[in-house]
């Protein structure tokens, strides 16, 4: 992401992004609102809630906006639905993203997921269920060298499959394994985020995929992307991951 313009105040912060991608604004109170724009509702560095500029009422303002503008042809309603599946935040009736639109609408967000992660703004809720988490002392998985040539094993949701986690950000799924053919869908019968991401997941890893079956090693970033791969997710791979002795990966990593 290039950046183009910075215009900034006291009240007001605009920044123009490079080859015609958009722009991203921070402002107190606006009085206007341009078209084809994703709100989102800001209280104490968090994330309040995410609209699009249809859904927006100038007498419900809180005291501060970051307003994402993208150029092209994507639909404000889209993105917005989009944010609001990344930060768990519900928000009435949610709009569905059309299959076909997907793709689209996380190529535009990708383009704008890099500043917001940067600027740290968190949903609501999140900073008290990170205190919960560190006061659960919830164990943190430590990688060895040993444990790079120990074979794990999945037998789970129709998936089957060895594993290695062979480096601290490598997960290498021998050939062979069978895929979840199984997809999850949300209570009125649309793909889930999750979903979306997995098949994302197997889309990108398409070259080493047949009839369901690896015909090539496949390596990811992490166990949960593992589990996305394999089975679509929706449970700790940790525990699924198993050895030959019946150990889970958890109790050799924890």
């Amino acid at each position: 992401m290039k950046i183009e313009t910075i215009d900034v105040d006291q009240q007001h912060f605009l920044l123009r992004l490079s080859d015609e991608a958009g722009q991203v604004e921070i402002i107190d109170q606006p009085t206007s609102i341009q078209k084809n724009s994703v709100l989102f509702f800001l209280a104490n560095n968090q994330i309040v809630d995410v609209l699009d500029d249809h859904q927006y009422d100038a007498k419900k303002t809180p005291a501060r906006l970051l307003i994402l503008t993208p150029n092209g042809d994507i639909m404000a309603a889209y993105l917005a639905q989009y944010y609001r599946q990344k930060y768990q935040i519900s928000h009435g009736e949610d709009t569905v993203i059309p299959s076909e639109q997907v793709k689209h609408v996380e190529s535009c967000a990708a383009i704008f997921d890099p500043l917001l992660d940067w600027l740290g703004y968190r949903p609501i809720g999140a900073a008290v269920a990170e205190e919960k988490k560190a006061k659960s002392g919830k164990p943190q998985h430590k990688w060895t060298k040993q444990l790079s040539e120990h074979p794990f094993y999945v037998d789970y949701q129709g998936s089957k499959a060895t594993v290695y986690w062979q480096k601290r950000n490598q997960v290498r799924i021998e050939k062979g394994a069978i895929l979840s053919q199984q997809m999850p869908l949300n209570k009125d019968g649309s793909i889930g985020y999750s979903a979306r991401l997995s098949e994302k997941i197997r889309q990108d890893n398409q070259a080493a995929i047949t009839d369901y079956q690896t015909t090539e090693d496949v390596i990811l970033k992490s166990v949960n992307e593992m589990g996305m791969f394999l089975y679509y997710g929706g449970t700790n791979g940790w525990l699924v991951l198993v050895d030959d002795e019946g150990k889970t990966l958890n109790e050799w990593t924890i």
